[in-house]
């Protein structure tokens, strides 16, 4: 078999900077409208797992100047629901694999010769058939690099809200009664039964084509976050700075092969441009339980250490500690 040439329809990202791509992203109104398509199981978690990473922006870049921020904060960080957040940042991954351009032609070309059921059936029965495909380990490593840098982003945000949880402590609104902090974390916990809604720009973001020049360059060595520039109120995802690609190699966590075979496995269904008819497979394939454990744990963990507060100033902690650094750590553990 040939492996088939894949033409970019993008610009080349090496000639772009911050201010030319200013507009790349543009999404609409953060409202979802009724006619925001469904069916991209992918790009609708990823935008979950989006908004979370937005709300973290906003909480790193705003500070808090009174009791209602610690709250919005608490509320919008503490929120989600494990399970959903676990979904979004295994699909985001895999749509940084999926840019990997030696795994995408490999993909293409399978494709190409046995037929596109027949792919799509061996996906469905071997979750670690994709990765065996040539470039299924460099798309690893780039979906690993993204992740890296997004839980060096949260550990580094929450090292500047617990900053901020000391710092208070001369402010005399900050020293004030949480008040009833014990309903405080049952609506915590009721939050993360339902989960917080993606919200409509990040959703139209993740959704629009211009995405994948985006995220190509979140995969190479040395790139920032992508998240840098998104917030609750952002319009646009940037392309990060320019980077060079130095191949450095993200080693895969001991045990932590299956999370790498269902990257790989949801990069190739987006590379085929999946149909709904194997969304229950992707999701399959997007639920991992060891994270979601993890997100879990961080979410009791928070709640206990919100119920037990007695002044506002210790709040922040708890969003630093629980909210911020332990979900770094948790999606950070599948690279060592």
């Amino acid at each position: 078999m040939t492996i088939k040439t894949v033409i970019s329809a993008v610009v080349a990202v090496a000639g772009l900077t911050l201010h030319a791509t200013a507009q790349l992203v543009t999404p609409a109104p953060q409202q979802v409208s009724a006619t925001t398509p469904k069916n991209d199981p992918l790009a609708n978690a990823a935008a979950l797992y989006a908004t979370y990473q937005s709300d973290v922006t906003d909480v790193k870049s705003n500070g808090f100047t009174s009791a209602r921020d610690i709250e919005n904060s608490l509320n919008n960080l503490g929120g989600h629901n494990p399970e959903q957040l676990t979904q979004g940042w295994m699909a985001y991954s895999a749509l940084v694999a999926a840019q990997n351009p030696e795994f995408r032609a490999a993909v293409l070309d399978i494709e190409g010769y046995y037929g596109r059921d027949v792919m799509m059936t061996g996906m469905q029965n071997d979750v670690r058939y994709a990765r065996t495909l040539s470039g299924g380990n460099a798309a690893v490593n780039q979906a690993l690099t993204a992740v890296k840098a997004d839980s060096s982003r949260l550990i580094g945000a929450a090292a500047f809200v617990k900053e901020q949880a000391y710092s208070l402590q001369g402010s005399g609104w900050a020293k004030g009664r949480v008040g009833n902090s014990q309903a405080k974390a049952t609506n915590l916990f009721a939050s993360t039964q339902s989960g917080i809604p993606a919200r409509g720009a990040m959703l139209q973001a993740m959704q629009s084509p211009n995405i994948n020049t985006v995220l190509e360059q979140a995969g190479k060595s040395g790139a920032p976050s992508v998240w840098e520039s998104v917030s609750g109120a952002a319009s646009t995802i940037r392309v990060p700075s320019a980077v060079s690609n130095f191949g450095q190699a993200n080693r895969i966590a001991r045990g932590k092969e299956p999370i790498a075979d269902r990257i790989t496995t949801l990069a190739a269904y987006r590379i085929l441009n999946a149909d709904p008819s194997v969304a229950g497979s992707m999701r399959q394939a997007m639920s991992e339980r060891e994270t979601q454990g993890c997100l879990n744990m961080a979410n009791l963990n928070l709640q206990q250490c919100v119920a037990a507060a007695h002044k506002h100033y210790e709040v922040p902690f708890c969003i630093g500690e629980h909210a911020l650094s332990d979900i770094g750590k948790c999606i950070g553990k599948v690279s060592s």
